[in-house]
């Protein structure tokens, strides 16, 4: 008896790269947290708002950008959350913290408005690891709708 195997025509984009928006709050930074955990620094993208939300913001806002422009703010955006993330690793590499073993507490939301009444939280993540206290902080931000990591990514031991 022999095996057959079938292709599917015009197969379905895989789940996995599809763009993921998040209008939750609490589930976006769940999912950020599991994100952490993994130690991969590409995964970070998925996080940082996408060119056509960045651009639809500052239309809202009435202030004219030109495409590199908006270009060159998500790249800032990606590239210094991608660098904190690195410090994260080199510290907890440095003080023999395995990230991958941090035990998710409370989370704190502390929402505010900015002078063109747009959104943002920070975020504490409490965690321990071996009877030590950390907290994870980052700002989220509201676009259009849905939440994304801004900046500000730490780790701080208490």
């Amino acid at each position: 008896m022999q095996a057959q195997l079938y292709t599917l025509k015009d197969p379905k984009k895989d789940s996995l790269n599809m763009e993921v928006l998040y209008d939750s709050l609490p589930i976006m930074c769940d999912s950020f947290y599991v994100m952490l955990l993994r130690e991969d620094l590409s995964e970070m993208k998925k996080f940082v708002p996408r060119m056509k939300y960045l651009k639809s913001t500052f239309d809202t806002m009435a202030i004219e950008y030109r495409e590199e422009q908006v270009v060159y703010r998500q790249q800032m955006l990606l590239r210094n959350l991608q660098k904190d993330y690195k410090k994260i690793l080199k510290y907890s590499e440095k003080s023999r913290l395995n990230i991958k073993r941090l035990e998710k507490g409370k989370t704190i939301y502390d929402y505010g408005r900015d002078e063109q009444e747009n959104k943002y939280c920070y975020v504490t993540v409490l965690c321990t690891k071996n009877r030590k206290e950390y907290e994870l902080k980052y700002l989220a931000i509201l676009l259009n709708g849905h939440w994304f990591v801004g900046d500000e990514l730490k780790l701080v031991k208490l």
